[in-house]
């Protein structure tokens, strides 16, 4: 029966992949409209030609990699379920405790996932440092991959140790239970993120250029945002993209600009840039984004109750799942996050280009410099190796934020509404 099942999954993962690589490959997928050849929003008017043919490959390759990578998480732990039966045994050879082999369990899975994903990682590191984009050394790359490690061990032994608790006590509510349990543990995190979790990876310190600090304090100011310091952080020994950003909640929500945002970008563009930054914390969209991924994860919730509980009644024996509360069971509940987190990224993009849009209005609101959001995203697309369009496939499963296209059009119309 599961020889069977291999068979028919590889067969139509390999339908799926023929079909996703033609469409992700193949034709003229960034193609601009006719009549925005020769405008601002054109990028032969501010990137090379290289540039363009380079931003064009490296995203077919990242789409290809996006697409292909959920399916085949998937099927590798679908296929892992045996080991997972092995590693429960080993475990309840070892230890007695219930909560020591759950922790034993949870490591051994994670080790040989992540053993198996490796190669994955380390390639797209090279094809980044063949583009030039990314400057991260290999001592960086296996210290991060170390952090994040330890951060998903720790994380999944809390996670996994409530969802047992829960589990036993409250059968038939737990999604429930734990749902809410998340809501608390998921703003612990986001209240930590800026403070604890980021300076692991990156060196934050208060931004050094004092004439551009109290320029960006006086458009605080003006937004009436009570900040008084704004923070840069060395990421040009990881890339040579732009970016800033907003994150954190209540007081430890941080405005940050990369340095080699500070070395590429124009005042009056780094400016238009953390006005929209502004915009993402005057209009609270940090909470608007918690609250919409709490209330999508209630759904996310109840359909893994019953896919859980459907899936180990009818394939459970199979693999020898002793049940709902079996150990070996639990990577099935990663398979079906997996496939959800997948196929509810269109959902969760509609809701990020909505905020993001906005914060560009809340920029111009501030700022009424349209010309100079428009230079800062031509230099973005071109520091960044960003297409200025993307396939609309593409676009609603990886666009969290309007297309380059479409934000110049944004400015360019602004412009124009603030000369009449």
């Amino acid at each position: 029966m599961l020889k069977r099942l291999y068979v028919v999954l590889f067969v139509l993962f390999a339908l799926y992949a023929a079909g996703i690589s033609r469409y992700v490959l193949q034709g003229d997928a960034f193609a601009i409209p006719v009549h925005d050849r020769g405008t601002a929003a054109d990028p032969h008017t501010f990137m090379t030609a290289q540039q363009i043919a380079d931003a064009e490959s490296l995203s077919r390759l990242h789409s290809l990699i996006y697409f292909l990578l959920a399916p085949l998480q998937a099927g590798l732990i679908l296929a892992l379920l045996g080991a997972s039966v092995r590693f429960r045994n080993w475990a309840e050879r070892w230890f007695r405790r219930s909560f020591v082999q759950a922790a034993v369990f949870v490591l051994l899975f994670l080790l040989l996932t992540d053993v198996l994903f490796l190669p994955v990682d380390y390639w797209l590191l090279r094809v980044d440092r063949s583009y030039g984009l990314s400057n991260e050394t290999l001592a960086m790359f296996w210290s991060d991959h170390g952090k994040d490690f330890a951060i998903n061990l720790l994380s999944t032994w809390v996670l996994v140790g409530v969802f047992r608790w829960i589990s036993r006590r409250s059968p038939q509510r737990w999604w429930l239970w734990f749902w809410l349990i998340s809501i608390p543990f998921i703003l612990f995190v986001s209240f930590l993120q800026p403070v604890v979790l980021d300076p692991l990876y990156n060196q934050f310190q208060p931004l050094h250029n004092q004439e551009l600090k109290r320029d960006i304090l006086a458009l605080a100011d003006k937004a009436h945002i009570p900040a008084h310091q704004v923070y840069e952080v060395n990421m040009s020994q990881r890339t040579n993209g732009v970016n800033a950003y907003v994150n954190g909640i209540g007081g430890n929500a941080r405005i940050v600009l990369w340095d080699t945002t500070l070395n590429k970008l124009n005042k009056d563009e780094i400016l238009t840039v953390m006005a929209h930054e502004m915009g993402h914390y005057v209009e609270k969209h940090i909470y608007w984004g918690l609250l919409y991924g709490i209330v999508l994860s209630l759904l996310g919730f109840w359909l893994a109750f019953h896919a859980f509980r459907g899936f180990v009644r009818r394939w459970g024996p199979a693999w020898g799942l002793r049940g709902e509360h079996d150990l070996a069971a639990l990577p099935v509940l990663l398979l079906l996050v997996t496939l959800m987190n997948f196929v509810s990224a269109p959902a969760q993009n509609v809701f990020s280009r909505v905020i993001e849009h906005r914060a560009d209005r809340y920029a111009m609101k501030m700022t009424g410099d349209g010309d100079a959001a428009i230079r800062a995203f031509q230099k973005i697309a071109a520091e960044n190796l960003s297409p200025v369009t993307q396939p609309k496939l593409v676009q609603w499963f990886r666009g969290s934020h309007p297309t380059i296209l479409e934000r110049i059009h944004y400015f360019e119309q602004f412009q124009q509404f603030q000369k009449k």
